[in-house]
C-alpha cells in the first residue's frame, strides 16, 4: 500500500526538479539579453521533450507496470462509462453466469471436495445392500474380526422416538448402534464416554433393561434439555416409555446418521434386516483390494448369485462420503457442467460484442498506434477493460450467489449438520476470482488478437477485416450450438419430470390431510386402549365440517421404510417374491381414493373385533391366477393363522425405491396401532386441504395433549417434498436454457446491428442500383439464418449425448429425442425473429443519398 504514495511523491519531486531546471536556464538566457518569453522558449528548446524526460526517469525507478495498470484502469472506466448500454448488458450477463457458477461450486466444494469431519475419512466405507451376520453381538464381531480387508465395522439402525419432557414429548431421531460406532468414525463424545462391549445385548426391541439402557445425547439436545450442564451425565430420560441413562455428549454438529440426536447400544436379534453397515479399511489395504475381497465375501455369504441381481440391488462397498451423497453427487456435477455451459455462452456473447466494439474503435486505436503505442500496449489496454468488466460482474455474481444459497440448502441440505454451503469461503472465493480472470481472458482474447488487423492511421471509412467478420459469425454459430444443447436438455428433463409426477399412484393426492401420532411411552401402550383411542379420534374427525371420509394407517404411501412383511402366499403356496404388509383402518381405500377392483374393504366392526381379514393388491392376486378368483381364499404366511381375502385393490404406490419392481401389497386390520411404527390419520376434505390442517390437528390434540402430534401436512405437500430435488433440477435447467435464449437475442441483435452499420454505404449503393427493400432484408436475414442453421446442426449430435445425463438427473424416462430437437430449433428461430426486426428495418429504410455521404 506504500508504493502508490511513494511513486506520487517522487513524481512531484521530479516535476519540481524539471521546473527548477527550466527556470534556471531561462534566467541564464535572460542575463544573456533575451526577452523573458524568448528566454523561456529557448530553455524548453534546449531541454527537449519534458514528457520523454519524465518517462525515461520513471523507468529507472521500477514499478512502472503498476502506474500503467492504473492508467489503463482509469481509461477503461471512462470508455465503459461512454457505453452504458453495453456495460450494463455485459455486467448483468457476467453476474448471472459467474453467480450461478459460484453457487454451484459452493455446493460441490462442500459435498465433494471437502472430506467428512471424521478421522481418516477417506478410509471409511459403506457396505451397501449387505447385512453381515447379526443374530447376536458375538456373531457380528466375529465376522468383522475374520475380515481380511476391514479394520473395524459397526452396525446402526435409525428410528424416530418420543423423548418425554416435563409438559410434552419431543419427536427426535435415535440410532441404535454397535458399541464401536464412535470409534469406527473416530469421533468420540466431548463429555463422558462412548459405548463399551458390555453395553450391547442379545434381545429384541429395546434390549435388556439395566444392561444396555444407556445413551449418548446430541450436543443440541443436551443444551435444550439440560442447559449444557455437565451434570447431565448420569441423568435419565424417558424415550418411548423406556428409561435411558446418559453416559456421553456428542460433539457439536455430529448428527450421523440421518440427523440423529440420540444413540443407544444395539439390541441384536435374528430376523432384523434393517441394519446399515459402515466400516474402516485396514491400514495398507487399497480400495481396489477391498472391493475384490468384498466381492469374494459376498459370493460366499449370498444364497443368490450376485450376477442375477440388478445393479442397484447388488451388494457393493463404497466410500462413506459417496454413500451419504447418493445420486446428489452426479446431479451436482451435471448442474455444474450446465452452469459452466451457460457461462461459456455468456463469454461468446460478450466476445462478439467486444469484437464489434473493437472494430468501431479502429480509428482511436490507429491514432494511439501512430503516437507510439505498441501492439502489446494496446492489447493490455483492451484486456484491462475486460478485466474491469469481469470484476464488476463477479462482485454482482457473488451477491446473487449469496442470495441463492438458502434455496440450495433447502433443496439439497448437506448430509451432516456440521457441513454448510458458504460463499465467504477461501476455496469458493479463490474459484470465483480465478473464474473472473479466466472469463476476462476468454472474451477479451479475440478483440486483442484483432489488433493486428487495425489499419494504419488515416484509413478513414475502412471496412472491418474479413477475419473480424469470420470470428463474429463463428461465435454466433457456437452460441447457437451450446444453446441447442441446453434447450434439448430442458425438454428432456421436463418430460421426465412430467412422467414422474403423472404416474398412476393408485390414490388421489389432492384433498387429503395427513397427521401422524405416536402412542409409544403414553398411557395408551396397553393393547386394550389403542383401538378405542383411534376410534374416538376418527369419530371426531369425521364430524368436522368439510370432512368427507377419514381413516388411519401405520404406513403412509411414499414412505416405504420399515415395512413388515415376508413371503405371503395363498392357501399355503408362497409367492415368488416378498410382500409388504400394511395395517389400515376401515374406509382407508375410500378415503385415499383407492379403487377396490373385486370384493370389498374390511369394515369398522372387523377392525374392532380383530378379525383375520385382508385386502391384497392386483399384482399379488395376479400371481395366483385371475385376480377376481382370490376373493374368499386364505392368505398365509409362515406358521401364523391365515387371513381371509375379502377384496382386491388396485396397487398403491408405497415403494418409491426404483430397484423394487411390482411390489406385492397386503392390507390387514391393525393390532397395536401407533406403537411401532407411529400411525397416521388421513382425511379427505372438500376444498383446499391446507385450510383443514389446523382444525384436524387440533381435534387430535384435544383427545389427549400428551400424545405427540407431528407430520401435519397434506398429501400433496408430502409428494412435493418427496420430489423437490428433481423439481429443482428441472427449474434450474429451464432457467439456464431461458438465459441462453436471451443471450442469443442479444448476440443476434448485436451482430445484425453492427453489420448494418458497417455496410450502410454498401446497402445504399445496392439500393441506388435498383435493389428493393425485400432483397435487402433477404440479404441481411439470410446470412443470419444460415449461421443459426449451422449452429443448430452442430448442436444435434451433442443433444443425443446429453439425453443420458438428463435421464440420470430426474430418474425417469426422457422419451424420444425428436421432440427436444424440434423444440430447440423452433425456440431459437422464434427468438431470432424479434432480434432481427430493428436492424433489418433500418437496412430497408436506408436512403441511398445519405448512405453515399456516410462515413
Amino acid at each position: 500500500m506504500r508504493f502508490p504514495f511513494w511513486w506520487w511523491r517522487r513524481n512531484e519531486e521530479l516535476n519540481e526538479e524539471i521546473q527548477g531546471h527550466l527556470e534556471l536556464a531561462a534566467r541564464e538566457n535572460m542575463e544573456s539579453g533575451l526577452a523573458p518569453r524568448d528566454a523561456q522558449t529557448a530553455a524548453r528548446h534546449e531541454f527537449g521533450s519534458i514528457a520523454l524526460a519524465e518517462e525515461v526517469t520513471r523507468d529507472t525507478w521500477g514499478g512502472r507496470w503498476f502506474v500503467d495498470l492504473l492508467q489503463d484502469a482509469r481509461y477503461g472506466l471512462r470508455m465503459l462509462r461512454k457505453s452504458p448500454g453495453f456495460t450494463v448488458v455485459a455486467i448483468l450477463t457476467l453476474a448471472l453466469g459467474i453467480g450461478a457458477n459460484t453457487a454451484m461450486f459452493s455446493v460441490v466444494n462442500t459435498l465433494l471436495l471437502h472430506s467428512l469431519p471424521f478421522r481418516e475419512p477417506d478410509r471409511l466405507a459403506l457396505l451397501q445392500n449387505l447385512v453381515p451376520p447379526h443374530d447376536s453381538a458375538k456373531q457380528f464381531h466375529d465376522w468383522q474380526q475374520q475380515s481380511t480387508y476391514l479394520g473395524d465395522a459397526a452396525l446402526l439402525e435409525g428410528l424416530d422416538v418420543n423423548v418425554e419432557g416435563a409438559r410434552s414429548s419431543t419427536r427426535v431421531h435415535l440410532s441404535q448402534t454397535s458399541w464401536n460406532f464412535f470409534s469406527v468414525l473416530g469421533a468420540g463424545p466431548i463429555l463422558g464416554r462412548g459405548f463399551a462391549p458390555e453395553d450391547e445385548a442379545d434381545a429384541p426391541g429395546w434390549g435388556l433393561p439395566g444392561r444396555n439402557a444407556v445413551a449418548v445425547i446430541g450436543y443440541g439436545l443436551w443444551r435444550q434439555l439440560f442447559g449444557g450442564h455437565p451434570k447431565a451425565l448420569g441423568a435419565t430420560i424417558r424415550v418411548d416409555g423406556n428409561t435411558l441413562t446418559i453416559i456421553g455428549v456428542a460433539p457439536p454438529g455430529f448428527d450421523y446418521p440421518a440427523g440423529s440426536v440420540l444413540w443407544k447400544p444395539a439390541a441384536f436379534s435374528p430376523g432384523n434386516n434393517g441394519w446399515i453397515s459402515i466400516a474402516r479399511l485396514k491400514s495398507g489395504v487399497s480400495w481396489a483390494q477391498a472391493r475384490a475381497a468384498f466381492a469374494v465375501g459376498v459370493e460366499q455369504q449370498s444364497s443368490e448369485p450376485t450376477k442375477t441381481q440388478s445393479s442397484d440391488q447388488r451388494p457393493r462397498i463404497i466410500s462413506l462420503q459417496d454413500g451419504l451423497l447418493g445420486p446428489v453427487k452426479d446431479a451436482s456435477l451435471i448442474l455444474m457442467g450446465a452452469v459452466m455451459l451457460v457461462l461459456l455462452i455468456a463469454c461468446t456473447n460478450i466476445a462478439n460484442l467486444l469484437t464489434a466494439r473493437t472494430a468501431d474503435r479502429a480509428a482511436e486505436l490507429s491514432i494511439r498506434s501512430a503516437l507510439g503505442a505498441s501492439r502489446t500496449r494496446l492489447a493490455r489496454q483492451l484486456l484491462t477493460e475486460c478485466l474491469l468488466l469481469s470484476l464488476v460482474g463477479t462482485l454482482a455474481g457473488l451477491l446473487a450467489a449469496y442470495w441463492t444459497m438458502p434455496l440450495a440448502a433447502k433443496v439439497e441440505p448437506p448430509p451432516l449438520s456440521v457441513q454448510s454451503y458458504a460463499i465467504l469461503n477461501g476455496h469458493v472465493l479463490a474459484f470465483t476470482l480465478a473464474l473472473s480472470v479466466i472469463t476476462a481472458m476468454l472474451f477479451g482474447l479475440l478483440p486483442a488478437l484483432l489488433l493486428g488487423q487495425i489499419h494504419a492511421f488515416g484509413a478513414r471509412g475502412s471496412s472491418p477485416s474479413r477475419d473480424s467478420r469470420l470470428i463474429r459469425k463463428t461465435l454466433i454459430v457456437g452460441q447457437v450450438m451450446l444453446t441447442m444443447i441446453l434447450l434439448s436438455a430442458s425438454v428432456l428433463v421436463g418430460r421426465a419430470f412430467v412422467h414422474l409426477m403423472g404416474i398412476d399412484r393408485g390414490y388421489e393426492v389432492k384433498g387429503i390431510v395427513t397427521v401422524s401420532v405416536s402412542l409409544a411411552s403414553t398411557t395408551y401402550q396397553l393393547d386394550n386402549r389403542q383401538l378405542p383411542y383411534f376410534e374416538e379420534v376418527l369419530g371426531l374427525i369425521r364430524r368436522l365440517p368439510g370432512v368427507r371420509d377419514a381413516s388411519a394407517t401405520e404406513f403412509l404411501p411414499l414412505y416405504a421404510t420399515g415395512f413388515v412383511g415376508g413371503p405371503c402366499g395363498i392357501d399355503g403356496h408362497p409367492a415368488k417374491r416378498n410382500s409388504i404388509m400394511v395395517p389400515v383402518f376401515s374406509d382407508y381405500f375410500r378415503t385415499m381414493g383407492g379403487q377396490i377392483l373385486y370384493g370389498r374393504e374390511f369394515n369398522e366392526a372387523e377392525v374392532r373385533s380383530g378379525d383375520r381379514v385382508a385386502v391384497v393388491n392386483e399384482r399379488f392376486a395376479a400371481a395366483f391366477g385371475a385376480p377376481a378368483d382370490v376373493v374368499g381364499r386364505q392368505l398365509t404366511i409362515a406358521d401364523t393363522s391365515p387371513w381371509e381375502i375379502v377384496g382386491v385393490v388396485k396397487g398403491m404406490e408405497y415403494e418409491t425405491d426404483p430397484t423394487v419392481v411390482n411390489p406385492f401389497q397386503v392390507f390387514i386390520p391393525p393390532t397395536n396401532p401407533g406403537i411401532f411404527p407411529p400411525a397416521t390419520f388421513v382425511a379427505r376434505v372438500d376444498g383446499p386441504a391446507e385450510y383443514r390442517l389446523a382444525a384436524i390437528s387440533e381435534t387430535i390434540r384435544s383427545v389427549d395433549p400428551q400424545v405427540p402430534v407431528f407430520g401435519v401436512k397434506t398429501m400433496q405437500q408430502r409428494l412435493d417434498e418427496m420430489y423437490i430435488r428433481p423439481k429443482f433440477y428441472r427449474m434450474a435447467v429451464w432457467a439456464f436454457a431461458g438465459f441462453a435464449l436471451l443471450l442469443i437475442v442479444v448476440g443476434i441483435y448485436g451482430l445484425l446491428a453492427h453489420t448494418v452499420t458497417r455496410r450502410f454505404k454498401e446497402i445504399g449503393i445496392r439500393m441506388a442500383l435498383g435493389a428493393t427493400q425485400i432483397k435487402v432484408a433477404r440479404m441481411v436475414v439470410g446470412e443470419t439464418l444460415l449461421l443459426i442453421c449451422a449452429g443448430i446442426a452442430g448442436g444435434v449430435p451433442l443433444a443425443f449425448w446429453i439425453r443420458r445425463l438428463a435421464a440420470s438427473l430426474i430418474g425417469g424416462p426422457t422419451g424420444s429425442i425428436a421432440a427436444p430437437l424440434a423444440f430447440g430449433t423452433l425456440a431459437i428461430l422464434v427468438v431470432a425473429l424479434p432480434a432481427c426486426y430493428r436492424p433489418v428495418r433500418r437496412a430497408m429504410n436506408v436512403d441511398p443519398m445519405v448512405a453515399l455521404r456516410y462515413e
